[in-house]
């Protein structure tokens, strides 16, 4: 039986709850107004793993410092099959991590994105009972109850934080005070945060360099009571550059989220730019959001942006999402476009092999075999 509505009726710390004290084993489904979309994984009403879509395990491996932007896209992006399984295995073989360091690391992710979960104040969810397979790297046993504590002291605490910080798009700098600094006693990563107060970064394009945005609003919150910092929560900051250019800064530095962002800006106003749907489609494979990748291939085409690449990541994403004969299809378009009769023999070999696999699929499903 499924349990669903609208968030603004059923909010997500009270269904949580609910599961919890039912001990319910199932999927929570989750998306917002702005189409951000999530997925909890309960058993026995705690809360075992949460997928929230963009937010694929390479961009927190990328953006903690744990495994390097270069090391991803020259070891594991372009493998056919590289999902979140995959990656946490090359962390541990290649000794970036080791498991239990690992397991750590994604169990705070778990919980930083349950917290995010807590934020969202509209939307819709459906949860379907049911048992499902998780991978054991992937499996925790999170009590609820400890979340919903958390959870909810976080957004009272926002609510303190508020006063002084309103919003995480606010842009703090230091104060014209410099001797206030000898006041400070901090951990070499809080000084880090403290260098990128320059007036041009917001709470929020921190936080995606450092993580944990509410622990990065608490730390900027008492310098401001101390008088170290300062914000204007009405400032705007002059962009320097256009949006393509600072998505391709996001983009070499392995911020995949931030540079699709960006360049969804940028394809608004100039939907014919070749080099801004290149790298969008990129940071969509990085993200493994290959649905996305699809979308964005059509756009493309309907502002006439032709481009043999785009038709290659176009074909491998419907590969990816198993739709094979679209797939299929999408290989035919570009077999004429291909330069050399090696490339072309590849491109056959591989509409065959898809065509193949297709074919077999429908007989062991019992479908209709044209």
């Amino acid at each position: 039986m499924a349990i669903e509505g609208p968030i603004s009726e059923l909010n997500l710390i009270d269904l949580f709850q609910i599961l919890s004290f039912n001990q319910k084993t199932g999927i929570l489904d989750i998306a917002n107004n702005s189409n951000e979309k999530a997925k909890v994984y309960f058993e026995n009403g705690a809360v075992v793993y949460v997928k929230i879509d963009g937010s694929h395990i390479s961009l927190a491996l990328i953006k903690s410092g744990k495994m390097t932007k270069e090391h991803y896209e020259d070891n594991l992006m372009k493998r056919v099959g590289t999902g979140e399984i995959e990656i946490a295995r090359d962390v541990i073989s290649s000794g970036i991590m080791n498991e239990p360091d690992f397991k750590k690391f994604l169990k705070t992710r778990v919980e930083d994105s349950v917290f995010k979960l807590f934020e969202w104040r509209d939307g819709y969810f459906k949860f379907e009972e049911g048992a499902f397979i998780l991978d054991d790297l992937f499996r925790f046993r999170i009590k609820t109850e400890s979340l919903i504590m958390e959870g909810s002291r976080r957004i009272d605490e926002w609510s303190r934080l508020s006063s002084k910080i309103p919003s995480s798009a606010i842009v703090p700098r230091l104060s014209d005070n410099p001797d206030m600094m000898d006041t400070l006693d901090l951990k070499p990563r809080e000084w880090e945060i403290i260098a990128m107060l320059n007036g041009q970064n917001s709470i929020k394009d921190i936080a995606d360099k450092y993580g944990d945005e509410f622990e990065i609003a608490k730390l900027i919150y008492g310098m401001i009571i101390l008088g170290i910092v300062v914000t204007d929560s009405n400032q705007t900051v002059a962009k320097t550059e256009d949006s393509l250019s600072v998505a391709k800064h996001f983009y070499n530095d392995g911020i995949y989220d931030k540079a699709i962002s960006e360049l969804k800006s940028f394809i608004k106003e100039n939907p014919a730019n070749l080099e801004a749907y290149r790298i969008l489609i990129l940071s969509f494979y990085a993200t493994h959001q290959f649905d996305k990748i699809n979308d964005y291939a059509s756009v493309a085409v309907k502002n006439n942006v032709s481009d043999v690449e785009l038709k290659k990541y176009n074909a491998m994403a419907y590969y990816k999402r198993g739709e094979m004969e679209k797939s299929a299809e999408q290989l035919i378009l570009i077999y004429d476009e291909l330069n050399t009769p090696v490339d072309q023999e590849k491109i056959e070999k591989l509409i065959e092999h898809i065509k193949e696999s297709s074919r077999i699929f429908k007989e062991i499903l019992g479908g209709k075999i044209e």
